[in-house]
């Protein structure tokens, strides 16, 4: 929350019509993927794409180690929880339509609703994974 909002508008300022390019096969990677583990891995290389394009290497390297963190077994455990609850359906329909309004805004080079749409998404995430019904 701290950190990938940052790296959004950071993003947004320096991003080129490649970076871009690249950031919308991502978020159609995200709507293709049909199951738990490939919708991660394509959430995965979405934010790495984006830590990438801010061309900040603490960033990018921060991030890497986040990544992770993802591969280890209580997190693991926790997002087979949440994909059980939500499906691959809220990852390749909201969650990827949050990632593609981050990347219009990064189209824009608007660096303020880059990093409020990275907000939106990262409060989706967290609401997503603390239901108190998981």
């Amino acid at each position: 929350m701290l950190l990938e909002p940052m790296v959004a508008a950071e993003a947004a300022r320096l991003a080129c019509d490649q970076d871009v390019a690249l950031l919308r096969e991502k978020v159609a990677a995200g709507r293709r993927a049909r199951d738990r583990a490939a919708c991660e891995q394509a959430d995965d290389a979405f934010h790495r794409a984006l830590a990438h394009i801010s061309r900040n290497p603490i960033l990018s390297g921060f991030l890497n180690y986040l990544s992770g963190v993802r591969r280890r077994a209580a997190w693991q455990r926790e997002w087979e929880r949440t994909y059980r609850r939500i499906g691959t359906l809220a990852f390749q329909t909201l969650h990827s339509d949050q990632h593609q309004r981050i990347v219009d805004a990064i189209a824009r080079g608007d660096p303020e609703a880059a990093s409020a749409c990275m907000t939106e998404h990262l409060e989706t995430i967290r609401n997503d994974m603390s239901d108190p019904e998981a």
